[in-house]
């Protein structure tokens, strides 16, 4: 008899807890368990969903140092609250895990935001703003010689298999260009 009223106080919470979340415009899930296209849209990160799946390549060869590409994967949180994404850098001498975030969508600030840690245990975090085609990221970091800066990415969606990713550091009152390559997502 205690075993039963202990299953039935928490089968009543869960359906509490299921209430609350669909009250307060959690995305509910189909059987499936994927989300409603009316929910999805609802939460700010959906912006971001274009870039979820495949991998997302940029010739890297042009860097030197037996540089091939870049890989980049983007993936939905199991909760779909956030985009997480790595970056592995491939050159001749292998795969380098440099890049692990994500983008999620900051309440606080009530703005887009990422953060990651690189292969160094450096953690950046900054802002992220939408318009149009171009996602924009401005954050604080080490620069290619190794002093603080404060730097910016712009990211402009040519199609939903190609965006251009441009790196650029602030001298002064101006923005200079670092780096620019060309994403292609292909099939995994």
């Amino acid at each position: 008899m205690k075993r039963a009223i202990v299953l039935a106080v928490f089968c009543l919470a869960l359906v509490g807890i299921a209430m609350m979340n669909n009250a307060r415009g959690v995305a509910r899930t189909t059987v499936t368990g994927g989300s409603s296209a009316v929910d999805a849209k609802a939460k700010p990160i959906s912006d971001l969903a274009w870039l979820v799946g495949g991998v997302w390549t940029a010739d890297a060869s042009k860097m030197g140092n037996g540089m091939k590409r870049i890989e980049t994967r983007y993936v939905w949180s199991d909760n779909h609250a956030f985009i997480r994404f790595t970056t592995h850098f491939v050159s001749d001498q292998g795969t380098a895990k440099t890049y692990d975030g994500n983008f999620f969508w900051e309440p606080t600030k009530a703005q887009l935001a990422m953060w990651y840690m690189d292969y160094a245990n450096e953690i950046v975090q900054g802002p992220v703003a939408i318009s149009g085609e171009t996602t924009k990221l401005w954050f604080h970091a080490t620069d290619l010689e190794g002093k603080p800066a404060d730097m910016q990415v712009d990211l402009l969606r040519k199609s939903n298999d190609k965006y251009q990713w441009t790196l650029e550091e602030k001298g002064g009152e101006s923005w200079k260009p670092l780096a620019t390559l060309e994403y292609v997502r292909s099939a995994e």
